[in-house]
């Protein structure tokens, strides 16, 4: 029976469902990207657009990330590069579409709509103009909350479909 789990960080973490262990490695991701991505605008940032860094930073981390949730998540895949060329396409995907999302919510305005919200709410305090941040943490929480389901429907088709078949090939 335990030759039929998949090979994860640790055993423990088997008892733990995997729809919990799936965004413990997407916090575990985003974490990891939002340093790669700060290392590679400090590095290169007087060399290419910042376009670009997110760009090259993504890609570079996307066998990082793909092992990461490959050992919270679906289980170490043997071969493993096959499996990590089969995924590749959702994470270029997911750069692609947080590329889009965060240039649409920045043309709209998206941090200071929600921003206006949450002062109409008396959530957040009303900032004077002095004080008022031209941030884009608004746009980053939902352009992560948008690639993060993406990622999640197409890890589970591409991953998960695998045991499936094997399990009814067993039947």
């Amino acid at each position: 029976p335990s030759d039929s789990k998949p090979r994860l960080l640790h055993p423990y973490l088997h008892d733990i469902p995997q729809a919990m262990r799936f965004p413990m490695a997407g916090a575990i991701n985003t974490i990891g990207f939002m340093i790669a991505l700060t290392v590679g605008d400090t590095v290169l940032k007087d060399k290419m657009p910042a376009s670009s860094i997110y760009s090259l930073s993504s890609i570079l981390y996307l066998p990082i990330g793909h092992a990461i949730t490959s050992l919270f998540v679906f289980g170490w895949p043997k071969p493993y590069l096959p499996n990590l060329l089969m995924n590749l396409p959702i994470g270029m995907s997911g750069t692609a579409i947080g590329t889009f999302c965060t240039g649409m919510l920045v043309r709209h305005n998206f941090d200071a709509k929600v921003t206006s919200i949450l002062q109409t709410m008396n959530l957040v305090a009303v900032q004077s103009k002095e004080d008022e941040e031209d941030g884009q943490a608004y746009t980053n929480i939902m352009v992560i909350i948008i690639t993060g389901i993406w990622g999640y429907a197409l890890s589970v088709m591409v991953n998960g479909s695998k045991s499936k078949k094997k399990h009814a090939k067993e039947l």
